[in-house]
């Protein structure tokens, strides 16, 4: 059959499959402080997500009132310098990779107050502007690295009822998604911010039963970091031997 003997489309259709849509009554608009006319703040997942989390009977807390700080550093010019001499540079698109491709370094000499970008193992890292709400753990291996504007820094309290993995796997969370998703503003460029990021709800333990589900995901969460790195480390020796069984003579022609 011929591209123009093929059998046309109806454009209702072809909406109803690429475009969701919904219906809000007037009041509801006319509720938020905001008065916001963006529709994902609206969306009907996000109000079944927390009638969810209501119906529950768990308790529920503001993100920001069950961690330590949840912040994004300000925008800085970086100053790109070889391996040696800088530090892994985290952007936005690396938080979801395996092993982070196309690190560039940023200089430690020649940016004041570095350590005002620089991220710890354990906090959790979000992606707020551009592709929002991708959820990341920095792990050993990243302890010390600098990160972008772009990612915003969940720490986590040292003794709380609610650890890294366990923030880590809720904001994951179809809830958690929907959440982080409804918060997004922007004309042009996706973003979202602090205040928005500590108000999302978050199930706090009460009951010992509850609590050891909470340390259950939460070791789940961390030993799959562990795994991550160790995975990481393996790939990076496979490779490295393959270096090492080029005689000394010769691989230096290609390693220079």
């Amino acid at each position: 059959m011929s591209a123009n003997n093929l059998p046309r489309a109806n454009a209702r259709d072809v909406l109803k499959n690429e475009i969701e849509y919904f219906s809000i009554t007037s009041p509801l608009l006319k509720q938020t402080s905001e008065l916001r006319f963006d529709a994902s703040f609206y969306n009907p997942r996000v109000a079944e997500a927390l009638a969810v989390l209501r119906r529950s009977g768990l308790t529920l807390k503001p993100l920001g009132e069950v961690t330590q700080r949840i912040f994004i550093p300000n925008r800085f010019k970086r100053i790109y310098v070889k391996e040696k001499h800088g530090l892994p540079f985290l952007q936005g698109s690396h938080v979801v990779h395996f092993q982070p491709a196309g690190l560039k370094y940023v200089s430690k000499a020649a940016h004041k107050d570095i350590s005002l970008w620089l991220i710890k193992a354990g906090w959790v890292l979000v992606t707020r502007s551009g592709t929002v709400g991708r959820v990341s753990m920095a792990s050993a291996m990243w302890d010390g690295w600098a990160a972008s504007e772009h990612i915003l820094r969940i720490v986590p309290k040292p003794s709380s009822d609610c650890p890294a993995g366990y923030i880590s796997a809720f904001l994951s969370s179809e809830i958690g998604q929907a959440q982080l998703t409804s918060q997004i503003y922007g004309a042009v460029v996706d973003e979202i911010t602090e205040e928005q990021a500590r108000s999302v709800l978050i199930p706090v333990p009460t009951t010992p039963e509850q609590k050891k589900q909470v340390a259950d995901i939460a070791h789940a969460m961390m030993e799959s970091m562990r795994a991550k790195d160790r995975a990481i480390k393996l790939a990076q020796q496979s490779v490295s031997g393959v270096a090492e069984m080029i005689p000394g003579r010769h691989r230096k022609d290609i390693y220079r």
